[in-house]
């Protein structure tokens, strides 16, 4: 009979009492390259099970970790995934994230645990998102596109990507997901130089007040959050640029994030620059709300506008245009690269324009002057108005606009 406290015949393992024991051992630690000491009790257990636990315990040392790592479920992981991104990300961006996660991808999958979901259960949550139907203000409903279902799926994609490092995932159940040919992008969310002539028309003639910034996102490809917080002082008309300096996100004014980069200085054209003065003159002679904070595109109550504030102006301007398909203010960033396209401007000269952060060697060795720019954007506007019916091209360069819409519409 062993005597309590005595060692056994198993190195580091200690009888205490009837079916109890102490367990010690030191290794080290390859993360650290110290050495960590286990201690523990043990009851009502034999002097083998003691011995297998204190030699599981050093393993466990030895390869990095105190314990086993924990099974996490997909839903777990993407709250402090997406606490991770709302660091890094611009407010916008991390809403478009959390939103297509809570509402789209964890109903399904968030109780996954990530180390066993499969490729196939990925592939049949973007076959039934492909299937599922919302339901609109109106009562009608309307299956989700397929642009929407793989934007929610690029998400799912990115998390996995992150998790398969935090988690020690052995496979990434996001490979080989299959979606159905994307419909003919021939037109896309773009317009041609003819249609943008005649959108632009409607929109002067109509909505003389939304006009304004609608010609400067078509002339310059900013995007909407950059070009609706422009103030009056960015714009030189001695030099003809407008300096971008900052964006907005539902009022809120910020820098501009790396992830949505934009053009430094983008050239105003004389065209643009009559549709400016113009604008700046209608402001001061209403003494428009806003005016006196200095902003170029404020709302009907001064503050910076969201792009819902164009939507019943865009969407009339649109069936005047006879423009039947499906447009939006981002469309006009796409129309923008591809005008800029056709006016043959260096690919290089196209992604200065546009900030785009695509090649960035190339932006490294290249230096694109503001003359190259302003080269580039004369020739979109040669473009539309070449294009343009002859009644459209005056209204597009300046003169009285025919509209009567308030800053209401």
């Amino acid at each position: 009979m062993l005597k309590s406290g005595n060692p056994t015949k198993y190195p580091g393992v200690f009888k205490i009492g009837h079916k109890s024991y102490r367990i010690r051992g030191k290794a080290i630690n390859p993360r650290t390259g110290k050495q960590k000491e286990v201690r523990k009790v043990l009851h009502d257990a034999s002097v083998r099970e003691a011995a297998r636990v204190r030699a599981e315990a050093l393993e466990e040392i030895r390869k990095g970790s105190t314990k086993a790592r924990e099974r996490v479920r997909i839903g777990a992981y993407a709250q402090s995934w997406m606490r991770s991104k709302a660091l890094k990300l611009d407010e916008g961006t991390a809403r478009t994230y959390a939103d297509a996660l809570d509402l789209h991808v964890l109903p399904t999958l968030g109780d996954f645990y990530y180390d066993v979901l499969t490729r196939q259960d990925v592939q049949a949550w973007v076959d039934e998102s492909l299937m599922s139907v919302r339901v609109l203000r109106d009562g009608t409903r309307k299956p989700y596109s397929r642009n929407s279902v793989h934007a929610w799926f690029r998400v799912l994609r990115t998390m996995t990507h992150d998790a398969m490092d935090d988690l020690s995932l052995q496979r990434n159940p996001t490979l080989r997901i299959s979606f159905p040919d994307a419909p003919d992008s021939s037109h896309g969310n773009s317009l041609s130089s003819r249609e943008l002539a005649r959108f632009l028309w409607e929109m002067r003639s109509r909505y003389p007040h939304q006009f304004a910034l609608t010609a400067v996102l078509s002339f310059t490809g900013l995007r909407f959050c950059h070009g609706s917080a422009i103030a009056w002082n960015d714009w030189d008309e001695s030099e003809h640029v407008i300096r971008v300096q900052r964006k907005q996100v539902r009022g809120r004014v910020g820098k501009i994030s790396r992830k949505k980069q934009a053009p430094h200085e983008v050239p105003v054209e004389p065209e643009l620059a009559m549709i400016l003065r113009e604008h700046r003159q209608r402001m001061l002679a209403q003494q428009a709300p806003g005016l006196a904070e200095g902003w170029m595109f404020p709302s009907a109550s001064g503050t910076l506008r969201a792009p819902s504030s164009l939507n019943k102006a865009w969407q009339r301007c649109l069936e005047a245009a006879e423009i039947d398909r499906r447009f939006t203010i981002h469309g006009l960033r796409y129309t923008f690269t591809d005008l800029v396209r056709r006016a043959k401007a260096d690919a290089v000269v196209r992604r200065a324009l546009t900030g785009h952060v695509t090649e960035s060697m190339q932006y490294h060795y290249s230096n694109v002057d503001l003359e190259e720019k302003r080269s580039a954007v004369a020739g979109v506007h040669r473009l539309v108005a070449e294009a343009a019916p002859p009644q459209a091209v005056p209204s597009i360069r300046g003169g009285t606009p025919g509209g009567t819409s308030d800053q209401n519409d």
